[in-house]
């Protein structure tokens, strides 16, 4: 801890892009509550201008920052080192807890130029949130994030689903939706997208309205390790690996057709399926179908 305040190091391999963009929002969120480093396992010259660009259109900022090599007496000094994706790796670890942020690559499913160092940057910000949270003590900083958290349950011995899919604006929201209906409540349910939507599908809404399912207070949500993490079943639709892998967990892949950019008539027979799939895992899990 840094002069009273919590500290945080971000490091990627060059410290040009996402672990400059992961500072520049974490010193945004946390207004000097948290003191904040990047570097790189092996820095390069200058401040990628997407990642620049990206993080100024959301009034944070790099004026002032440049590629850094990693200070090993930051290793012992700070309460957290974040590794921005999986390619950087430490020579040496210090006192501080180490997390790799498995991060959203959207180039990998052809974006790219500003939208892909946007997605890349709503995927960070959302981390930062949370970590602020956690950080600070502070829970109303996540709060204020579209990220799948990991909200202390109500009641302990109820079993958790989360569902997962790209843009949890389709899928993984219908089948939340059918699990919290369902189950009368008998669940913790949760859903997120490896690279999120802005709005729920138009035509699943008005599917699911059809089913008495109201989706207007959701909203697409991102994918977060630590919600993984809390979840006892993950259920994955055409998310590929972006969701972390944790030992001991339930996991299933559901091969969906996708409604996004479809009608509400091609729509219900992919709704129609979900709530029959969800309809078994909740009995399987020992819960009663009650609707």
């Amino acid at each position: 801890m840094t002069a009273d305040r919590p500290s945080v190091l971000f490091v990627c391999v060059k410290n040009g892009g996402k672990s400059q963009m992961a500072a520049a929002l974490m010193r945004q969120a946390a207004g000097g509550a948290v003191a904040v480093h990047s570097a790189g396992t092996r820095p390069g010259s200058a401040i990628n201008e997407g990642s620049r660009a990206a993080v100024e259109e959301v009034g944070a900022t790099v004026e002032g920052e440049h590629p850094k090599p990693i200070d090993p007496a930051l290793l012992d000094s700070v309460d957290r080192v974040v590794l921005v994706g999986t390619e950087a790796q430490l020579e040496r670890t210090g006192a501080a807890p180490v997390e790799v942020w498995v991060t959203d690559e959207p180039s990998e499913r052809g974006i790219e130029g500003a939208e892909r160092m946007r997605l890349i940057r709503e995927d960070l910000a959302g981390r930062v949130q949370v970590l602020l949270a956690e950080l600070t003590g502070d829970a109303g900083h996540a709060d204020g994030a579209a990220t799948a958290t990991a909200a202390p349950s109500d009641d302990a011995g109820r079993p958790s689903v989360m569902f997962v899919c790209v843009h949890n604006a389709g899928r993984s929201q219908m089948a939340a939706a059918y699990a919290r209906h369902l189950s009368g409540g008998a669940v913790e349910v949760r859903s997120a997208g490896s690279a999120p939507a802005d709005t729920i599908n138009p035509a699943v809404h008005e599917a699911m309205l059809e089913e008495g399912i109201d989706l207007t207070g959701e909203r697409p949500k991102i994918l977060t390790p630590e919600a993984v993490h809390a979840s006892d079943a993950v259920i994955t639709m055409g998310c590929g690996d972006a969701c972390p892998f944790y030992p001991g967990k339930r996991y299933e892949d559901w091969k969906l057709e996708d409604p996004a950019r479809q009608g509400v008539d091609a729509v219900r027979p992919i709704r129609d399926e979900i709530r029959a799939r969800v309809a078994a895992l909740l009995m399987d899990l020992g819960v009663d179908v009650v609707a």
